[in-house]
């Protein structure tokens, strides 16, 4: 008991003087160099937590689109378009599939974006868009997608309804950097 804790004790006070070796060292040499690099990659960080940096690399890619029915087999032509609620059910599901970044069309989702319903469009970042629509997520794992419950629910929408709703794996999903505003207009840091 004792010999273990004085040999651990002894242990502590050289990585201790190790330390104040190591410190004192890297003070005879001068200003940190390092501090520099931890900067620059704190700005890369924050830019590609805030969507500002174009991405690439596997994924899922999954397309929407209107059923080409003339009439429902539910009687209601509703069920015969895409929604709002579709692709948002689509993004959902591809985030908790592990997704790092998603673009709808080609517009980067970012934490202010929204998928809007305009009519029959989408408006997403001020932009709009028409189906098909064609999400595209990085990183997202295809296995955890399919068994999402909501995509579960796409698929027999698809079936009953003659929708279009198809996924795929790819090798390499590119991702633009979003390129809206990103200048907060009334927050400010307390």
């Amino acid at each position: 008991g004792r010999r273990a804790a004085r040999r651990a004790g002894g242990a502590e006070r050289r990585r201790a003087a190790e330390g104040r070796r190591r410190r004192g060292a890297a003070a005879s040499r001068g200003p940190d160099k390092s501090a520099g690099s931890d900067l620059a990659t704190a700005r890369r960080n924050a830019l590609l937590a805030a969507g500002l940096v174009a991405l690439r690399g596997p994924g899922v890619r999954v397309a929407l689109a209107d059923s080409s029915l003339s009439a429902s087999p539910s009687g209601d032509v509703n069920d015969l378009v895409i929604h709002s609620s579709d692709v948002q059910a689509t993004v959902n599901a591809l985030w908790r599939s592990g997704a790092e970044a998603i673009s709808i069309n080609g517009e980067r989702l970012v934490g202010t974006s929204a998928v809007l319903c305009v009519g029959n469009t989408l408006l997403l970042n001020g932009t709009v868009h028409s189906p098909p629509y064609v999400v595209s997520a990085l990183g997202a794992d295809r296995n955890k997608f399919e068994a999402d419950a909501l995509v579960e629910r796409l698929h027999q929408d698809a079936k009953n309804f003659g929708l279009k709703f198809s996924i795929r794996s790819v090798n390499r999903v590119a991702i633009a950097a979003y390129d809206g505003s990103t200048v907060p207009k009334y927050a400010r840091p307390s």
